[in-house]
C-alpha cells in the first residue's frame, strides 16, 4: 500500500527525501529510527489571527507574528544574548546590553560591545 504518513517509510533514505503523505507542503524527517513529519514552522499558518495566536511550532519559547507587508507569518528573532548579536551600528546604539540592563550597547568599529555605565555604578 502506498505510505499514508511518515511513519511508513521505514528507512533514512527514502524517510529523508520524502514529503509527508499527509501534508505534502513538509518533509519528512528521520530521527531516532523514526521516520516522523517536520513539525509546522509559523509560515504555515496562513491567516493572521491563527499566526498570532500561535506559539513557534519549532520553537515553543517564540511566538509566531504576522508580517502584513508580506502576508506571511514568521518566528519572532530569537532575543539578542549580547550586544554582539546586534550586527548593525543603529540597532546597537539604541539598546542596553542584554546581559546588563544597566549598561549601554555601543559600536566599535567593526562589532558592538556592551558599555558599562561607571557613573551608574554604586
Amino acid at each position: 500500500p502506498p505510505p499514508k504518513v511518515c511513519s511508513d517509510f521505514k528507512n533514512s533514505r527514502t524517510c529523508s527525501s520524502s514529503k509527508c503523505p499527509d501534508d505534502t507542503t513538509r518533509n519528512c524527517l528521520w530521527v531516532r529510527g523514526v521516520c516522523s513529519c517536520e513539525p509546522p514552522s509559523c509560515s504555515d499558518f496562513t491567516t493572521s489571527a491563527t499566526c498570532r495566536r500561535s506559539k513557534c511550532p519549532d520553537d515553543t519559547t517564540r511566538r509566531c507574528f504576522w508580517d502584513s507587508t508580506k502576508n506571511v507569518c514568521s518566528c519572532t528573532p530569537p532575543p539578542p544574548a549580547s550586544c554582539s548579536d546586534y550586527k548593525d551600528q543603529s540597532t546597537c546604539a539604541k539598546n542596553k546590553c542584554p546581559d546588563d540592563a544597566n549598561s549601554k550597547c555601543y559600536w566599535r568599529g567593526n562589532g558592538c560591545s556592551c558599555k558599562v555605565d561607571t557613573r551608574t555604578l554604586p
